[in-house]
């Protein structure tokens, strides 16, 4: 099994909506800055992704009272130009707000398309994947 990073995520008071809990849109955010945390650590640097496909499955209500919740990330397969990362979201308490898998893509932003994960960066990520 992969290795699982963790990065905890403040929620905001304007997360919440009309019905006190945090909006389910939101979720997509909390998962990003968790993924955008778990790229700085595996490879070092921020690099450049997009987001091509993501399946998200909520569990639970996160309220703001909740303060924070953790974001997991496992990295489940590495391609070419693709990472695959299955995504949670775990509330204060500990039980599972969302689950999500995750496929993006290594983005040349200059260039406007996918580039491959260079050598290094392929190294960093398998070892991240091997815990």
């Amino acid at each position: 099994m992969a290795a699982m990073f963790e990065h905890l995520v403040r929620v905001r008071w304007r997360d919440t909506d009309a019905l006190g809990h945090v909006n389910h849109a939101v979720f997509l955010t909390y998962l990003e800055e968790g993924r955008d945390a778990f790229y700085v650590q595996a490879l070092g640097s921020d690099p450049s992704y997009v987001v091509v496909r993501l399946e998200v499955d909520l569990r639970a209500e996160v309220r703001y009272p909740d303060q924070q919740v953790a974001v997991r990330i496992q990295a489940e397969r590495l391609g070419t130009t693709s990472l695959v990362t299955r995504e949670t979201i775990l509330t204060s308490s500990g039980e599972m707000a969302a689950e999500a898998r995750v496929i993006t893509v290594r983005w040349d932003a200059g260039r406007r398309q996918p580039i491959p994960f260079n050598e290094t960066e392929r190294k960093r990520l398998a070892a991240a994947m091997a815990g």
